[in-house]
C-alpha cells in the first residue's frame, strides 16, 4: 500500500480492510513515500502484527508499489491504494481463483465517490490469454482487484516510474505476458474516486498508453507490421481523439481521427458518425452562447 500525505481517515479504512480479510493469510506492507507527516504516526495505535509501516524518500507511487514487492514475503501479492477498501473475502476467492496454476486472478471493481457512494461497477469475463485483448480495450481491470503471483511479478519486473499517471497499464501489459487470467464477477475492490484520484485528473490525450504499447511492440517483434498493430494503433489514436475532443481541442481530435481512419479505416469508420454528431452539438451549445 503506497500512502503520500493520505487522506488519515480513508488511509485507516484502507488499513482496516486490508487486515480484516477473511480465510486466507496476509502480510500488510505500508509503503510511507516521504510523506511529511510520517504514516506510521498516524496508524500508531494499529496493534497488529501483520502490519508493517515502511517509509522510503519520495518518488512517486511506482517506486513505492516496487519497494512493496521487495519487502513483501509472500507467493502472491495483491496491491491496494490508501485510499481504497477490500471487500472482506475477495483475497481469499482471489487467491482459490489463483489456483495451482498460478494464474492473475481478477474481480470486480465497484467506483465509489468520496463517502463510497456506488457510481459504476467495473467488471470483466475474459478468461485465459487477453494480452492483445487488452492492448485493444477488451479487457479493462483494475490491478487493485487482482493478485499477482511472485514468480509473474518477478518476470515482469516492476512499475516504471517514466510511465505514471499509466504505469498500472504498462505494468498489466508486461504481467500479461507471462500469465493467463481467471477471473470471476464479484466486487473484490471499493474505487474511492475524489480530486486527487488519477482516474479524476487524467489530463486529455495522454499519451502514456501509446507508449506502454510501444513498449510491447518492441518486446514482441512478430506483432510489428501485423493487422494487429495497425488497429491497435488506430485504436489508441482514437482514444486520443476522442479525449482531445471533449477537452474542446477540435482541429486536433480531427487530425487524430484522421491518423486513426488512415491506420485502420474498418475499425476507426463506424466511430465517424460520433464526432460528426458531438462536433455538431458543441457547435450549436457556442451558437447557443453568442445569441
Amino acid at each position: 500500500m503506497p500512502a503520500w500525505k493520505p487522506h488519515e481517515g480513508w488511509l485507516r479504512e484502507a488499513v482496516g480492510s486490508a487486515l480484516g480479510q477473511r480465510g486466507c493469510e496476509i502480510e500488510l506492507i505500508v509503503v510511507d513515500d516521504g510523506s511529511p507527516e510520517p504514516v506510521a504516526d498516524l496508524l500508531d495505535d494499529v496493534n497488529d502484527d501483520r502490519l508493517e509501516v515502511i517509509q522510503i524518500p519520495h518518488g512517486g507511487i511506482s517506486r513505492a508499489r516496487n519497494a512493496g514487492i521487495g519487502r513483501a514475503r509472500g507467493d502472491l501479492v495483491r496491491f491496494i491504494d490508501a485510499d481504497d477498501v477490500l471487500e472482506p473475502d475477495s483475497t481469499a476467492r482471489l487467491v482459490e481463483l489463483s489456483g495451482a496454476e498460478r494464474t492473475l486472478a481478477y474481480g470486480s471493481t465497484l467506483v465509489c465517490d468520496p463517502q463510497l457512494r456506488p457510481q459504476k461497477l467495473i467488471e470483466e469475463t475474459s478468461q485465459g490469454d487477453v494480452l492483445l485483448a487488452s492492448v485493444l480495450g477488451g479487457f479493462y481491470v483494475y490491478i487493485t482487484a487482482m493478485v499477482f503471483p511472485r514468480e509473474v511479478l518477478a518476470a515482469a519486473g516492476g512499475f516504471e516510474p517514466q510511465m505514471e499517471p499509466n504505469e498500472d497499464f504498462e505494468f498489466l501489459l508486461r504481467a500479461l505476458e507471462h500469465a493467463p487470467v481467471r477471473g470471476e464477477r464479484f466486487v473484490a475492490t471499493k474505487y474511492r474516486r475524489h480530486e486527487r484520484s488519477i482516474t479524476a485528473n487524467s489530463g486529455p490525450a495522454n499519451m502514456k498508453d501509446m507508449e506502454a504499447v510501444e513498449r510491447l511492440f518492441q518486446r514482441r517483434p512478430d506483432l510489428v507490421g501485423s493487422g494487429f498493430e495497425r488497429r491497435a494503433r488506430s485504436h489508441l489514436t482514437l482514444n486520443a481523439a476522442r479525449q482531445l475532443l471533449h477537452a474542446g481541442a477540435y482541429p486536433r481530435s480531427l487530425k487524430m481521427l484522421y491518423r486513426s481512419l488512415r491506420l485502420a479505416p474498418r475499425y476507426a469508420l463506424p466511430e465517424v458518425p460520433y464526432f460528426l454528431a458531438e462536433l455538431s452539438r458543441l457547435a450549436a451549445r457556442r451558437a447557443l452562447r453568442r445569441w
